[in-house]
């Protein structure tokens, strides 16, 4: 049996078999970790590679050389001591926005797992630093802006110093010195190795674990959102025999089968029990309901992609120049280019484009007296009462916002560099898009679930089983079950602290 990583005390990084969801373990719950041997000796081998090619005199990209533009220039033998402390100091000019803790630490344990994978040759002492300051919860302070998706070089650099006592750190809500914040963890800087700082930089370490953030969340949201559509499938009277396997099956994407067989699930169906369409006022529902499994298996098959990417950009040596250890050899590259990883997120924002625009339809469908024969507005006294009618315009506003962050960010590119660097993929603008495009659509999925409770409420039904009821009976109690006309804010907030993080199943804080 094989045992859940989640599970144990601590989390190893061995370079091979890290995932979005460890990433987030250690980014916002402070999960332990611990470097397996290993990982520790892929990177030893490496190191000493490089050893070797320095000491014969070979050329090396950044060591023995300037870097960019400057790569053709020879660095003096006697200033390479230095010389990459100065690479460090002179790529620390990120801007903008203090990145959130969690995304700083996600990109240091995708750092040191990646540098376990063994291509980049740092010195123990740095890999080992590194592992101790995510144990004892030391956060450099970095920026937002720098990178453009051909490695996360200001980020890495703040990171790497931060390491070294130059720079700042948070300490608790403070920032401080980083030597001061260092000396409070009990956290001995290392000392730098031939190639440490070009090294540490050669990585889109805080891209990626953004990404995988952003793919825990954009799964969790999924789940959300499906089980609420199921609260608006019982409080609409959908026919269930658009989630008929059948239908599904004759077209066979996997995502499309899989959000059907999620929908039953959910609302406690079988296929045995679908049978044939109920007789009803119409022969199909409104595309919010029928179309609900081809919508959400376009997201489910993006996520699904996405998370194709992370498994191996999570583990991967990407580093220019790449150290093979078994060839002694420094192989120049472009591993540092992250467009597909832009292309990934840029498909997710795409299908949940699609996706919450048709949670904002079945807000629409709720209110509509014509579609659902409920009050108008759902209100109590339509006319003398305007009920839950602004939560339309709420749905649709988080809908529009979402689409707005939807454009395509790969076809983005620059020049860079004195020209040598002619091509850039932009992957960090995709995850920033990416994360603020998933607030919106919880949004919209938060308004769902205060629409879809109220229409269940006032037809007196709930969901007969399965998931679906348990996510009924737990809003019910913490949603206000006053129709009267109130401000209904303070219910979309509730609505979004029950569905974050998959609390409503007994998950999460």
């Amino acid at each position: 049996m094989t045992r859940d990583p989640l599970s144990s005390d601590s989390i190893a990084l061995d370079g091979l078999s890290l995932t979005p969801a460890l990433v987030t373990a250690v980014a916002r719950e402070g999960k332990m970790v611990r470097l397996e041997e290993e990982a520790r000796a892929r990177n030893t081998a490496a190191a000493a590679a490089l050893a070797r090619l320095v000491e014969e005199g070979t050329p090396i990209y950044g060591v023995t050389t300037g870097v960019g533009a400057l790569r053709s220039r020879e660095v003096p033998a006697g200033e390479r001591p230095d010389h990459q402390l100065r690479l460090l100091r002179s790529h620390a000019c990120g801007a903008g926005r203090p990145l959130a803790p969690e995304e700083v630490r996600a990109a240091m344990v995708v750092r040191a797992n990646q540098l376990g994978a063994g291509g980049a040759g740092v010195s123990d002492e740095l890999l080992v630093a590194l592992v101790a300051a995510l144990n004892a919860g030391f956060v450099p302070h970095t920026r937002q802006l720098g990178s453009l998706g051909t490695g996360d070089l200001t980020v890495l650099a703040d990171i790497a110093l931060a390491l070294l006592g130059e720079g700042r750190a948070r300490r608790g809500e403070q920032l401080v010195g980083a030597q001061n914040a260092l000396a409070k963890a009990d956290l001995v800087a290392p000392r730098l190795g031939p190639r440490d700082g070009l090294a540490f930089m050669s990585s889109n370490a805080a891209t990626i674990g953004h990404a995988a953030l952003i793919a825990v969340d954009a799964d969790d949201l999924l789940d959300a959102s499906l089980a609420v559509a199921a609260l608006s499938f019982t409080a609409a009277g959908a026919d269930p025999i658009v989630l008929d396997p059948r239908v599904h099956g004759a077209r066979g994407h996997p995502g499309q089968v899989a959000m059907a067989a999620r929908m039953r699930e959910l609302l406690g169906l079988n296929a045995a029990s679908l049978g044939a369409p109920a007789a009803r006022r119409a022969i199909h529902d409104p595309y919010p309901f029928r179309a609900l499994a081809q919508v959400e298996g376009a997201l489910f098959d993006s996520l699904s992609e996405l998370e194709v990417v992370l498994g191996l950009e999570l583990n991967a040596a990407a580093e220019n120049a790449l150290i093979d250890a078994a060839t002694s050899a420094a192989l120049p590259n472009a591993n540092f280019h992250a467009g597909v990883l832009a292309l990934g997120l840029d498909r997710l924002r795409a299908a949940l484009a699609q996706s919450a625009s048709l949670v904002a339809a079945r807000v629409s469908a709720l209110l509509d007296p014509g579609s659902m024969g409920l009050p108008a507005a759902l209100a109590e006294r339509p006319g003398q009462d305007s009920g839950a009618m602004m939560l339309e315009y709420t749905a649709h506003a988080a809908a529009a916002d979402v689409r707005l962050h939807a454009g395509p960010v790969a076809a983005q590119t620059t020049t860079v560099g004195g020209g040598l660097e002619s091509h850039a993929s932009f992957a960090p603008f995709a995850a920033r898009r990416s994360a603020e495009a998933l607030e919106s659509a919880a949004v919209a999925v938060s308004t769902e679930l205060v629409v879809a409770l109220r229409a269940l409420r006032m037809r007196g039904v709930a969901p007969g089983g399965g998931e679906a009821g348990r996510l009924f009976a737990v809003a019910a109690e913490r949603l206000d079950g006053d129709l009267s006309d109130r401000a209904l804010g303070d219910d979309v907030e509730a609505a979004g602290a029950l569905l974050a993080g998959r609390r409503w199943q007994g998950h999460g804080a």
